[in-house]
C-alpha cells in the first residue's frame, strides 16, 4: 500500500474557513459586548418612581399610576384608600415615611392590597414593614376599585403620620 499524502485544502477553503472563524470571533466578541451592557443596565437601575429601592432587579414597569396616601395612624389604628385600577397588572406598596409625633420612626407597621368593605379593606395581600421608601409590597390586581390599607399592630408608641406610594397599572 502506497503511503498516504496529507489532503491539502483549496485556497479557496482555507478562505472560507478563516472568514467563518473571523465571523465567529466577532459574533462572539458582539455577544459579550451586548451581555455587558445588559448587566450594566440593570445595575444602573436603582432608581424607581417609588422613591429608593433595595432590590432594583424588582422595578416596575413604567405604565403605571403612582398616587400618594398620606394620613395620621392611632397606636393600634388602620387607616385605608381607595383607588381605581382600569387593567389587569401588577401594584406596588412602598411606604415613604412614617413619623410619631413629627419625628422618623424606626417601627413597623403593617401595609396591604385589597378591596372595600364597608368601611374598611378586605386586604388580599400584606407586609409587615419599616418606612424606608423601597419598594415592598406586590400583588396582582383587576380591573376595578381596590383600597391600600396601613395599620398598626402593636409596634407604634405614640400617634403617627405616615406616607404611602402607591403604584397600579393605568
Amino acid at each position: 500500500m502506497p503511503p498516504k499524502r496529507p489532503i491539502r485544502a483549496s485556497k479557496a477553503l482555507r478562505a472560507s474557513i478563516h472568514r467563518e472563524t473571523v465571523v465567529t470571533r466577532s459574533f462572539r466578541f458582539l455577544s459579550v459586548l451586548v451581555v455587558a451592557g445588559i448587566l450594566a443596565g440593570i445595575s444602573a437601575a436603582g432608581c424607581s418612581p417609588l422613591g429608593p429601592t433595595t432590590s432594583p432587579e424588582i422595578l416596575p414597569p413604567s405604565n403605571l399610576t403612582v398616587e400618594n396616601f398620606s394620613g395620621a395612624l392611632a397606636v393600634k389604628g388602620t387607616s385605608f384608600y381607595s383607588f381605581s385600577v382600569t387593567g389587569r397588572g401588577t401594584t406596588y406598596l412602598s411606604l415613604i415615611s412614617l413619623k410619631e409625633e413629627g419625628v422618623d420612626s424606626t417601627a413597623k407597621v403593617t401595609i396591604g392590597v385589597g378591596q372595600p368593605r364597608g368601611t374598611g379593606c378586605a386586604t388580599s395581600s400584606v407586609l409587615t414593614v419599616a418606612a424606608d421608601g423601597s419598594l415592598s409590597l406586590t400583588a396582582t390586581t383587576e380591573r376595578g376599585v381596590h383600597c391600600a390599607v396601613v395599620f398598626d399592630p402593636g409596634n407604634l408608641t405614640k400617634a403617627a403620620t405616615f406616607s404611602l406610594n402607591i403604584a397600579h397599572p393605568q
